[in-house]
């Protein structure tokens, strides 16, 4: 792909953008405005769970800790703080979507994204959508994405709100919260600090968690400013960095650590009319790492990845039922190794892509997608998808969505030295997904049905000449349900929010007819919440099933299955300035348990949190 290529895509959608903008009437653009549009408008076939404001507020830690309770997601994590892989309906991390304001921000070195490395307090919208979704998301929506949003609010407000949250093993965390802006502005800043010396005590081993020690920052800031009643312009900016020790496996392993500092920068125009809807995105995004084999010594390797993204989605309304979308994407992708088996190596694809919705009644509809990526370094498979949902009777919908998604080889996988293969074919899949939803006064249940089918899958195997090497190889098998329910009771100053979910999940190596490892067959979690007035109890729980962690299922070195619980109390007080406090135990019942073999993870620990809204 040349610059004639990126130059043409720039002037067709600069071109497309003002051709969208002639049939200028006057439209009001709501008070909230949510970046990721599309996640609420053309994903009507498929389930789409939003966790509740309140448990984002008073939950703690990364974002594998709030998942965990509240979603079927499974997570891998090398030790407590470390680095955290999650399993989504069976598939691998690489095969999990992370959308940042609409745009995926997995690593192009690993392919994934860790889920210890993500603060969540300044996103006021986060969503988890099951099933592919490759054509509105690329590479890696297979098992499913998770969606971090920041919105922006038009209206006059002034709101500041700060976080102290102290725990056991020396660790605290600060949050700082302000958002502000009028009918013609709006602004968001986050500042998060987290830190922990992650000592606790290993009691199998009769030690504690040795250079498990960690700490990082964020800044957040969003910016939204209304040109007129049809255009808007938003900025959206994250930095991140961060510093963990690698938690040893036994007193006599070399101690390691890792530095990770990543940023992420949006432009977004939008131009709203009677007829179309319009957004052009400028991003830049970097990732760097840096890894020390052995400490003190400042000896390290790392590498490098800078991104430069084109984004351009005109949907145009045919009639009052029938939208037509365009997507057009460019992505430039340059990467450099130091002191590793990575080089350099740069990357370019353009990818085009149509979406139809048409919806046939109030209660029922469809939708369409097909897209195509272009790039030299592979041959990339055409993605399509179709959905159609119908309400039958009242409080119930019935889903039935079906898609072909895939995942691009990572840096890694094509130009590590030794090991990395120019010739892999990206991963694709075929997968097929029923839902049924009732909502009927305060109750609230779901229930998915899916089948996934993936074709050469990338792994790492080793060769006769020593060194392993990625190669497209096995081909799996991933069938399963997941069921949601949800209820709410209210009566006085008594409140009462109950919620649980259940997966199972059997997802196998077609060729051996094995369980992939770390992927639990049943996942289960709850939480009841109770709050009378200014005082609220909660209690979760969650159940995981056994976990292979050998290839050949050996029972021998199987991880067990475990059940974990948390308790929290909050009691609010305050008038002018509402504060609150907060006191959580977690791990109630002292489990000892792993996630990882041979990686424990802590007992019994304590968290104070103060909020205060000013």
């Amino acid at each position: 792909m040349n610059k004639k290529w990126s130059v043409s895509l720039l002037f067709s959608i600069l071109a497309c953008h003002t051709y969208a903008q002639e049939n200028n009437q006057h439209t009001e653009l709501e008070e909230l405005i949510i970046t990721d549009d599309k996640l609420r408008t053309h994903n009507l076939s498929q389930t789409i769970r939003k966790i509740n404001d309140t448990v984002v507020k008073t939950s703690n830690g990364s974002l594998t800790d709030l998942l965990l309770f509240n979603s079927s997601i499974y997570f891998k994590e090398n030790g407590f703080g470390m680095v955290s892989s999650p399993s989504f309906r069976g598939t691998t991390a690489q095969q999990t979507s992370v959308v940042w304001n609409g745009l995926r921000i997995n690593s192009l070195l690993l392919g994934q994204t860790d889920f210890n490395s993500i603060s969540y307090k300044e996103y006021n919208d986060i969503s988890i959508k099951p099933g592919g979704g490759s054509v509105l998301y690329g590479s890696g929506a297979i098992g499913g994405t998770i969606h971090l949003n920041n919105e922006l609010k038009f209206s006059n407000h002034f709101d500041n709100e700060l976080q102290l949250t102290y725990g056991s093993y020396n660790t605290y965390r600060v949050n700082y919260n302000l958002s502000a802006g009028n009918d013609k502005w709006s602004t968001q800043i986050n500042i998060n600090r987290n830190e922990s010396d992650n000592d606790f005590d290993i009691e199998k081993q009769k030690r504690k968690n040795l250079n498990g020690q960690y700490w990082n920052n964020s800044i957040n800031t969003s910016i939204g400013y209304r040109i007129n009643r049809t255009h808007d312009i938003r900025f959206f900016s994250h930095i991140y960095d961060d510093e963990r020790h690698f938690s040893l496996i036994s007193v006599n392993q070399i101690k390691t650590k890792y530095q990770n500092q990543s940023a992420r920068n949006l432009l977004q125009w939008k131009a709203t009319t009677q007829k179309t809807n319009s957004i052009v995105r400028l991003a830049y995004i970097n990732e760097n790492y840096r890894y020390f084999d052995y400490l003190p010594s400042d000896r390290h390797s790392g590498g490098e990845v800078n991104s430069y993204i084109i984004k351009y989605d005109l949907d145009y309304k045919l009639t009052e039922k029938i939208v037509v979308s365009l997507l057009m994407d460019y992505q430039h992708n340059k990467g450099k190794g130091n002191g590793s088996g990575f080089a350099q190596a740069q990357q370019e694809i353009l990818s085009s892509g149509l979406l139809l919705k048409h919806t046939l009644s109030t209660k029922s509809g469809y939708e369409l997608g097909i897209k195509k990526e272009f790039t030299k370094a592979y041959e990339n498979p055409l993605l399509y998808s179709a959905g159609f949902y119908i309400s039958p009777i009242e409080n119930y919908t019935i889903k039935l969505n079906g898609s072909k998604n895939y995942r691009i080889p990572t840096f890694n996988d094509i130009y590590w030295e030794p090991g990395g293969n120019k010739n892999l074919k990206p991963e694709s899949s075929y997968q097929a997904d029923l839902s049924q939803e009732i909502n009927w006064k305060n109750w609230q249940f779901s229930a998915n049905v899916y089948a996934i089918f993936i074709n050469d899958m990338i792994r790492w195997l080793p060769t006769n000449e020593g060194y392993w090497q990625a190669s497209n190889t096995n081909k799996v098998t991933v069938k399963g349900v997941e069921l949601f329910s949800a209820y709410r009771l209210h009566f006085g100053s008594h409140h009462i929010n109950v919620q649980g979910t259940y997966a199972y999940t059997d997802s196998r190596d077609n060729e051996t007819e094995k369980q992939l490892i770390y992927v639990p067959f049943h996942k289960i979690t709850g939480s009841i919440q109770y709050r009378y007035k200014n005082l609220s109890l909660q209690l979760q729980g969650l159940m995981n099933g056994k976990v292979y962690t050998t290839t050949s299922n050996d029972e021998n070195s199987a991880i067990d299955p475990y059940t974990l619980f948390n308790t929290q109390v909050s009691y609010r007080f305050g008038k002018k300035n509402e504060q609150m406090f907060a006191f959580e135990i977690k791990n109630a019942s002292d489990k000892m348990y792993e996630n990882t073999l041979n990686r424990p993870m802590p007992g019994r620990n304590y968290t104070i949190q103060y909020i205060l809204k000013f």
